[in-house]
């Protein structure tokens, strides 16, 4: 991270080889009403391309990267941007981290230096899903284990469910662009962690279920 420039992003050096991040976790959560409203009003056409997205964060997903990371010494790195807002000399369409378009932003190049330098071998993309009743607490994504292996995905639904949360391998979600392309087992393995809103509130307790997580990956890969 270089403190004399504005980046995107924000870092918190680790001492173990993992990364937590929240490639959604900034931005207003009130933007999917807006969105909402427009649909309603049937002018969401009018405006869709200001709002290419039904939401613009994934609710406090930030700060538990934040949280989890700080207090297990893992690396931290997280947007100051929304996904839905635009950077200056990026020629991409908006600042979603999870799109392959992505590549390009300070954001991935930093993930990658870090990866090619020897101080990240595991990635860990937070992020939040909706509170659809056939949809389990958490849902570990890992595109058919091609992200990470069958071994550490089933050692993280282990640990989740000891937990007392219900959760999914792929289902509903099977991960985006960011951790499809760093991703690349055993070499490098990563995830992404996706938490049901009902369980990002004020006063959730989830950081301490993912600090767990955290701390079983650490053991399972001898960190």
């Amino acid at each position: 991270m270089n403190y004399e420039v504005i980046e995107g992003f924000i870092e918190v050096k680790g001492q173990y080889p993992i990364l937590i991040t929240a490639t959604h976790g900034y931005g207003t959560d009130r933007f999917k009403d807006i969105v909402l409203r427009l649909k309603e009003l049937n002018l969401y056409d009018d405006f869709k391309d200001l709002a290419p997205y039904t939401s613009a964060v994934d609710f406090l997903t930030g700060e538990i990267a934040f949280k989890v990371g700080v207090a297990e010494k893992c690396w931290v790195i997280l947007p100051t941007v929304s996904k839905v807002d635009c950077l200056n000399g990026l020629l991409i369409p908006d600042y979603n981290l999870n799109k392959e378009y992505a590549s390009i932003t300070p954001f991935w190049r930093r993930v990658e230096e870090l990866i090619k330098k020897g101080y990240v071998k595991f990635i860990i993309d937070i992020h939040g899903m909706k509170n659809v009743r056939k949809w389990p607490d958490f849902c570990v994504s890992c595109a058919n284990y091609t992200t990470a292996s069958e071994e550490t995905v089933k050692h993280i639904v282990r640990s989740i469910s000891e937990a007392g949360f219900t959760v999914k391998v792929d289902k509903p979600f099977k991960g985006g662009s960011f951790i499809r392309y760093f991703g690349k087992p055993l070499e490098i393995e990563a995830i992404g962690l996706e938490i049901k809103r009902n369980h990002r509130f004020l006063g959730s307790c989830i950081p301490s279920v993912i600090r767990y997580i955290v701390r079983e990956i650490i053991k399972l890969k001898n960190y």
